[in-house]
């Protein structure tokens, strides 16, 4: 820590009457010890209209006594952000996360019991309009086949080859089940735009927008406490658990069954209407991670080895057949009964 950047950050806990006796580095996260105590000091790049809508959501959670949150610090002026340049800052206690709980419970089934409360909290009934909904179809659809032809152009290239790479190969190797996941997302797509014409309505949550493990803490009785909601959104609910179905399916082994009970731990507390269930699948189904493997490998060939580059496309090919395996579970069809 610079004297420079110790001096600058000194100016912004001035906000708060807090003098720093030591100050560490953790990510965009400064950890200033005080006589008054330790806090966590964020940096974030956010302009005015953003900063006011996090104000708001921070505020919005505590009026509707959802209390699963790291509280910010106002300032000695009431303010909840210190800008300096194109940068906001915001204060919080320092939380320790725990590991171990006291009781037996997996953090995945934590999360996804608060986020599903949250979202009970602030579900609301949209007025229809058929135009908003035929749009989104629109836009997610396009950038789809966009991707899509990206990895066409790809494997054509690759096929003139004489000789392919381990990369390659593995992926020419699993390119049509690729092709019938990006079809399975559009009809799951286009199922959901179906279903709300039919109804003519939708729902919006608030949805966290940002929701992966690195976002909570824990405390020692299995509660865990969000961060950063500065990507907060007024969105379908499909959003958040498809963002955090992403990074559970990347970041941990896990089989269908785990897939399916994860679900199942969400929609104990808030249940899913069927067109969201499509919207969600569609989201998953789409094998952006493993498009995002051949960006990898095209861009950052020189950082990682060719062994590296192979375990990280396979093991998204693995999850991409175990989303496959949890779509067919969610929309088994009920055997017809003979009367």
């Amino acid at each position: 820590m610079t004297t420079k950047t110790f001096d600058h950050l000194g100016s912004v806990l001035f906000h708060y009457d807090l003098y720093p006796e030591k100050i560490e580095t953790y990510g965009k996260v400064k950890k200033v010890y005080t006589s008054r105590g330790v806090f966590a000091l964020k940096q974030t790049p956010m302009d005015r209209e953003g900063g006011d809508w996090f104000i708001h959501v921070m505020r919005r959670l505590d009026r509707i006594g959802f209390h699963y949150t790291v509280p910010i610090v106002p300032t000695k002026y009431g303010d909840y952000l210190v800008r300096r340049g194109d940068s906001a800052f915001y204060l919080m206690p320092w939380y320790d996360s725990h590991d171990r709980f006291s009781h037996p419970v997996s953090k995945e089934g934590v999360i996804l019991e608060e986020i599903a409360k949250l979202h009970g909290l602030t579900e609301k009934n949209q007025e229809y309009s058929e135009e908003v909904i035929q749009e989104s179809f629109n836009t997610l659809k396009k950038r789809w086949e966009l991707r899509r032809l990206e990895m066409e152009r790809f494997v054509d290239k690759i096929e003139t080859q004489q000789y392919l790479s381990p990369f390659e190969l593995t992926f020419l190797t699993h390119f049509h089940r690729m092709v019938q996941m990006a079809e399975s997302a559009e009809e799951h797509l286009a199922s959901w735009v179906d279903i709300c014409k039919e109804k003519k309505g939708f729902r919006s949550v608030l949805c966290h927008g940002r929701l992966n493990r690195s976002h909570v803490l824990f405390d020692q009785y299995g509660s865990g406490y969000f961060l950063n909601f500065e990507h907060a959104v007024l969105d379908t609910p499909a959003r958040d658990l498809a963002i955090l179905f992403r990074h559970y399916f990347q970041t941990k082994p896990w089989d269908t069954s785990e897939g399916f009970h994860w679900l199942g731990t969400y929609e104990r507390h808030f249940a899913l209407f069927d067109e969201e269930r499509h919207l969600l699948m569609s989201y998953l189904s789409f094998p952006e991670s493993i498009f995002h493997s051949v960006d990898l490998y095209l861009n950052e060939q020189r950082e990682q080895t060719q062994l590296q580059l192979v375990t990280h496309l396979e093991r998204r090919i693995l999850s991409l057949n175990r989303i496959h395996r949890l779509q067919e579970m969610l929309f088994r069809e009920e055997p017809e009964q003979n009367y």
